[in-house]
Order: C-alpha cells, then sequence, then structure tokens
C-alpha cells in the first residue's frame, strides 16, 4: 500500500471510531450502576456528606440506627405524661401520671386513703391503740407513725418517698396557705380536700379519680349518698324533734356548739343541738357542770378521750353511776350512750369518713319511729366496704361496747 492510500484508509477508520464513540454516549452505555431514587445529602456520625448511593454496609448501618431511633422514641412516647389536676380547694397542680404512695398530713386523710386503697397509705399520723388495731387489718399496724401538724416528721416523710401528700380540712385561705407550705417543704405536691362531712361522696369520686380507683370509690361514695338521702331527707316533726348534749374529754364536759365541725352529725341528724353556745375558735368548748345541768337534755352523747384509751362506753357509764348527772332527765331515762370507737370513733375526732356510719347509729337512736333499717345490718355492711373486715356478732357487740 502506497503512502497516499494509507492515509486515507487511517483516516476512514479516524471518522469511523469517532462516530461508534458519539453513539455510545448518547444511549448511555458508561453507567455501570441502576438509577436509584436521589436521595439528599446527610451527615455521619463524623459529619462528613454522604452521597445519594450508599452501599450495602451503609445500609444495613442506617437501618439499624433507624430501629434504634424508632424504639427509643416508642419508649418515650410510651411513658405515660404528668397529669393537671383541680383539687377541691381550687389549686391547680401537676402531679405524677402514676401514684403508688401518698402522705396523710392528719388521721381524717388516713382514713380516707385506708379505706379506698389501704396499699397507697405511707403511714399514720399517730400510732394505733389497741381499739383501733382490734379492726385495722395487720398488714397495716406497722406503717410507721409520721406525726401531724407542727411535729411531722419532715425527713422521714421526704426519705419515704411520697408522690403527693393529701390533706383532709377546711377550705378556707389559711388551710390553702399551709398546704402551700407544706407543699414547699416536702416537694410534693399537697392535694386538699374537704373534711364537710356532707362532701363524702364528693371526695371520694374526687380520690377515684386521683388514684386511679373509680370503681371502688363509687361503690363508698354511693354508700355514703344512700345515707345521707335516708338520714337527712327525712322530715321530723319539730315536736318529735330530740335535744341532744355531745361531751368529749375524760369527764365529758366539753361540748361543741351549733354549727362546728364537730357536731356537723347532730345537725344531719335533725336534733336539736342542746348546747346553747356561739361558735368559739375551736370545734369544742369547756362548760361547767352547772350550764350541763341547766340545759338538761333529752340524750347525752359522749365520745370519751380515745387518745387517753377513754371509751364512749366507759364515759357514758360514768355518767349514768355518777351522782353529779343524777337530776338529769336523759340520766333518769337511761338515754346517755357512749359513742362507739372503733377503729375510729363514729361521731368526731377524727372528723373522717368514720361518722358515716354514726349517722345512722345516732339517727335510729333518737328516732327509732322514723326509720326502719335495721343498724346491725347497717354496720356490718359499712365495716365490710369500708374497713375491709367482716364483724361476727360476738365482735359487733364489742364494737358497740368498746371492746
Amino acid at each position: 500500500m502506497n503512502t497516499s492510500t494509507f492515509r486515507h484508509t487511517a483516516k476512514a477508520l479516524t471518522l469511523i471510531l469517532a462516530l461508534l464513540l458519539s453513539i455510545c454516549a448518547l444511549s448511555g452505555c458508561g453507567q455501570s450502576t441502576p438509577t436509584q431514587p436521589a436521595q439528599s445529602g446527610s451527615l455521619s456520625s463524623t459529619g462528613s456528606a454522604q452521597s445519594g448511593t450508599q452501599t450495602p454496609a451503609s445500609a444495613d448501618q442506617t437501618a439499624a440506627t433507624s430501629q434504634q431511633t424508632t424504639g427509643a422514641q416508642t419508649e418515650q412516647s410510651a411513658a405515660p405524661s404528668p397529669r393537671e389536676i383541680t383539687d377541691m380547694a381550687g389549686r391547680v397542680m401537676t402531679i405524677p401520671a402514676e401514684i403508688h404512695s401518698v402522705f396523710s398530713t392528719i388521721p381524717n386523710a388516713a382514713i380516707y386513703l385506708y379505706t379506698l386503697a389501704p396499699d397507697m397509705l405511707l403511714g399514720w399520723n399517730v400510732e394505733l391503740n389497741a381499739v383501733e388495731r382490734s379492726i385495722i387489718l395487720e398488714k397495716y399496724h406497722d406503717l410507721p407513725n409520721f406525726g401531724m401538724n407542727d411535729a411531722i416528721n419532715y425527713e422521714a416523710v421526704i426519705a419515704a418517698g411520697p408522690d403527693i401528700a393529701l390533706s383532709v380540712g377546711p377550705i378556707n385561705d389559711g388551710a390553702i396557705d399551709q398546704a402551700d407550705k407544706l407543699s414547699m417543704s416536702l416537694g410534693i405536691p399537697v392535694v386538699m380536700v374537704s373534711a364537710r362531712l356532707e362532701d363524702a361522696p364528693a371526695v371520694y369520686r374526687f380520690l377515684g379519680d386521683l388514684l386511679q380507683c373509680e370503681d371502688d370509690a363509687e361503690k363508698l361514695a354511693l354508700y355514703a349518698e344512700t345515707t345521707f338521702g335516708d338520714i337527712t331527707d327525712m322530715h321530723i316533726a319539730d315536736e318529735d324533734k330530740v335535744r341532744i348534749y355531745y361531751g368529749n374529754g375524760e369527764d365529758s364536759l366539753e361540748t361543741a356548739p351549733p354549727g362546728s365541725t364537730s357536731a356537723q352529725i347532730i345537725d344531719l341528724v335533725n336534733g336539736v343541738n342542746a348546747a346553747d353556745l356561739e361558735p368559739g375558735d375551736g370545734s369544742r368548748i369547756r362548760v361547767s357542770l352547772e350550764q350541763l345541768l341547766a340545759w338538761d337534755p333529752d340524750v347525752i352523747i359522749v365520745n370519751g378521750e380515745p387518745r387517753a384509751n377513754l371509751t364512749g362506753g366507759s364515759a357514758a357509764e360514768a355518767i349514768l353511776t355518777g351522782s353529779d348527772f343524777a337530776s338529769l332527765k336523759a340520766v333518769q331515762n337511761r338515754m346517755v350512750f357512749g359513742t362507739p370507737n372503733a377503729p375510729f370513733s363514729w361521731i368526731d375526732r377524727p372528723q373522717g369518713p368514720n361518722r358515716i356510719i354514726g349517722l345512722r347509729w345516732l339517727a335510729k337512736i333518737i328516732y327509732p319511729d322514723y326509720f326502719d333499717f335495721q343498724v346491725d345490718d347497717e354496720v356490718k355492711a359499712f365495716f365490710r366496704l369500708f374497713y375491709h373486715v367482716e364483724l361476727t356478732d360476738e365482735r359487733l357487740a364489742q364494737v358497740y361496747h368498746g371492746m
């Protein structure tokens, strides 16, 4: 091949090769991996940018990280959130989602807790006496005594770690201020509920929602509601209304004036409070024997002195046999009765739900012709529902007579 021919041939081959390369580029032959959806760039743990296309190893790592993140988010979302509540004093507060332990600030709060949710009761406010231990279930006998009022053992309460505290008392500015100060001292919410006896159904329903035991609370609320309906709705003729003296203390010469918290039951059973006194600073007022003789009540109800182990029955016997009281109409008619106080007084001290059964007991004593229920049956039902015990006839007799 001569030189001219060689040159023409090489030139032709060059043109053919260029044409083939152009066709290959237009058809996409240069892609070696399948097309994937576009992915935005992300930062790795080192902070460098990664391309949207991932190798199999980096995809597995991403999947594992995604599972961990999802698990953490699920665990976080599953944790219950704190609740916001408004207590019976109108105070808005945040409480734990679940409550397991409650500090009672005074004995009537402890009784509400024991009757509704005893396993949540952190402890008592006084040492249980023999009468109280005779009814309270044994597993709760040795709960610690945290004290009350100015004698609260703050260090012990804080160390025990209750979720909230429960205060049962009057609803007023002074009580609210005290509850707020106690909350600051303990570092937990202090929930306030009413101590008014007629508010017991509302208190139980509130506590049922607070402690998440609505069904049990409703049973107690309904019993209280039925009791109030049976007793307070009964119309007693004016000429049949009974004048009652209610005595406290070792000599029964401390009384509760009309309208006081300690005398609530007399008002609720449509009795007439014989203590013609103006309310003082407290619920109880000291009176003289001469005042009692002048009032000359139809019925005398005495509470004794629970903290001195003086039962109502013993206090009643002292009046019935004491020469100082012999001229009283109630003594002559044998209408002197000691308040049953097992496990707690049925009339007063403490001012808790223990008084609900006292309504039926007192109503039947003073107005036997107006009420047709059987007190024994009601007492057994109340103890079963509120105190978690079955009373035999023998134990019932002991309850009536101060154990």
